[in-house]
């Protein structure tokens, strides 16, 4: 089985890059006091949050936003993961949903593995699950905690 998918950036990366953005220039506001140490802390923290900003947008912007399911591996823009690492699938919502792969010895799922389909959400999502059950992955509804 070799199937090809566009995928794309879930909605809370949209929300992450918009209220990092906010956040940023609340503190900013905050941090408004002259003194060497405010502003020094202000100038690390703004860095921090510009690094966030720009790696959050360079995912959203991203050409090739592709799902590849081979029989062994499944690859997300580039990213290929054997089934073996893989311990579980989650999807979470029910209109609008996201899938997250999780692996084992990890608490959190990367956000290179966090994704949606693009087109034909249900049917997809469908093959997927089939693709899972061939290779006896757990697929389970819930909460998708991820990691940036």
């Amino acid at each position: 089985m070799n199937k090809k998918y566009e995928i794309k950036l879930p909605k809370s990366g949209y929300i992450q890059v918009i209220s990092t953005i906010l956040i940023t220039f609340l503190l900013l506001l905050v941090l408004r006091k002259d003194d060497f140490l405010s502003v020094f802390f202000a100038i690390i923290l703004f860095l921090c949050i510009l690094l966030q900003v720009v790696m959050l947008l360079k995912k959203i912007l991203r050409k090739s936003n592709e799902l590849e399911i081979t029989e062994n591996t499944i690859k997300i823009n580039h990213i290929e993961v054997p089934i073996e690492k893989i311990e579980k699938i989650i999807i979470q919502g029910y209109f609008v949903q996201s899938i997250g792969i999780k692996l084992y010895g990890r608490k959190f799922i990367s956000m290179d593995l966090h994704f949606r389909f693009n087109n034909n959400e249900d049917v997809n999502i469908e093959e997927l699950k089939q693709w899972a059950s061939i290779n006896r992955i757990k697929v389970t509804s819930g909460k998708i905690y991820r990691w940036i």
